[in-house]
């Protein structure tokens, strides 16, 4: 046999099923299969201090290699995956291969690590 609940009881958790939650504005799978790709090919500690140098203004192949403590082909490889995605883009002055950040947008995922690390520092 059944247990019936007292009619306010009832009415109440029906109330509550029917509460409706607002649709949110939500990004398109396509939008964001997009910023994974975008996520994935930074998603790297060279390739996130090759943004983070790049910030700072155009530097040569052999310079970004330097100050990441990287070979120069290794460098190179980064370089060319990201200029690929559209995130860097380089000239070519003389001899010399310059980049730059392409995409201005980047400085907030740099942002958003800096202020991650910062956060946890803070807390230790």
């Amino acid at each position: 046999m059944a247990a019936t609940l007292p009619l306010g009881i009832a009415s109440m958790n029906v109330a509550a099923k029917k509460i409706a939650h607002p649709r949110p504005d939500l990004m398109s799978l396509e939008f964001l299969r997009a910023a994974a790709e975008c996520l994935k090919c930074v998603a790297h500690p060279h390739r996130l201090r090759i943004i983070e140098i790049l910030f700072h203004g155009k530097y040569p192949v052999d310079r970004i290699a330097s100050l990441c403590d990287l070979s120069q082909p290794a460098t190179s490889g980064h370089l060319r995956l990201m200029e690929s995605k559209g995130l860097l883009k380089s000239t070519r002055e003389g001899r010399a291969v310059y980049y730059t950040v392409a995409d201005p947008q980047l400085k907030g995922i740099i942002d958003s690590v800096r202020g991650r690390y910062n956060a946890q520092r803070d807390r230790v």
